[in-house]
Formats: structure tokens, sequence, C-alpha cells
């Protein structure tokens, strides 16, 4: 009879172990599997396109988690320009501004997808008719450029972020930026979420 009890509760607890052993390996493969899948989906596909990061003030967001001491002074290439140049008052306000990043594939409101694109167009409007009249040769160069606008759109800040290792196509980027202001004003639902954008941007200059 013990011998029978003893059978039976060894079968038992066999039972009981390979299902624990069943149960954990089927949560392993789920969170393996799971962890693979979101960090695949998740992956930006980024071939040829330009990168945005939009900084927000009195925004809720903080993807990165940080703040930022905005403003360092303005590039020296933009020295010259009034457009660029930021007063103290103004630099001041910009000391604890919190950063959205939001890349070509993106997700982003209606207001700000409209906003960015009437942007392009008229860097784009103004880049074509400056390269056409200043003649410069241009061959495959690459320049990061940054511009901070206003809720006015009113471009405060522009500067050289990667410069192309050519001077004459650094400041040919700066020109069209800065002649390319004043941009649209921001649309009252941007307005609601933050003050100004800041917008960084890589563009290839070519002759062909």
């Amino acid at each position: 009879m013990s011998s029978h009890l003893l059978t039976k509760n060894s079968s038992s607890r066999s039972l009981n172990l390979n299902k624990s052993f069943l149960i954990s390996a089927v949560i392993h493969l789920v969170l393996i599997f799971g962890i693979t899948f979101t960090t695949y989906y998740k992956l930006p596909i980024l071939n040829q396109t330009p990168v945005i990061n939009v900084k927000l003030a009195n925004a809720n967001i903080d993807e990165l988690g940080q703040q930022t001491s905005a403003f360092n002074d303005v590039n020296e290439l933009n020295q010259d320009n009034p457009k660029s140049m930021l007063n103290r008052k103004q630099k001041s306000s910009y000391q604890s501004l919190k950063v959205k990043k939001l890349e070509a594939n993106s997700l982003v409101n209606s207001a700000e997808a409209k906003y960015l694109n009437l942007w392009q167009r008229q860097i784009e409007s103004a880049g074509d008719r400056i390269i056409s009249e200043d003649g410069i040769f241009l061959e495959g160069q690459r320049v990061q450029i940054i511009a901070t606008i206003d809720s006015l759109g009113n471009l405060i800040r522009s500067e050289i972020a990667l410069s192309s290792g050519v001077r004459e196509v650094d400041l040919l980027a700066l020109k069209i930026l800065n002649e390319s202001a004043p941009f649209p004003a921001f649309d009252p639902l941007m307005i609601e979420e933050y003050g100004f954008i800041e917008i960084v941007r890589d563009w290839n200059f070519s002759s062909g």
C-alpha cells in the first residue's frame, strides 16, 4: 500500500515538474520572439531620408529624457548676418527645453506635416534661385543645417551642424536658409503645444 502511494506521489511530482518546465519554456519563447519582433519592427528604414529634430518648448513629451541648455552662440559663419543673431533675453528663455526627435518616417500630426512641407518648399524655391545666381559649382557636397523658428515664422537661429568641408558651400547653405525666411506662422494646434521648432536637416548639393 505504501509502495503504491509513493509511486503515485512520485508520478504526481514528475507530472508537475513537466508542466512547470513546459510553461516556463513557453513563456521564454514568447518573451524571446516578442522582444525580437518589437526590436525589428521599431528599427527605422533610413535610405537617403533626412532626419528632422524638432525641439518643443512647453511640451509634455521628452523622448530623450533630458533637458538641454539649448542655444550657444551662433556659428562663426553667421556672425555677420543680423537674421541669425540671438539677443540675451531670447537665449535665456530657451534654457530648459524638451526635445522630441522626428525622423523622416516618424508619425507627425497633420499640422506638423503641413508645416514641414511648406518649410521645405520655401527652402527649395529660394535654393534654386540662389544657386543659379551664384553660379557655384557643386559636386555632391553634403551639409547639415540647424534652423530654429518661432511661432510667428521668424528664423531666430541658423547654423551649420555638420560642415561640407567647403566653406563656400557652407555659406551657400546658410544664405539659402536665411533668405528663405520668414516662414509661415505656426498652426494654432502647434502653438498650443510649443513655442518654436528646431529643424536639423541634411542637404545634398549637386550641380547635376
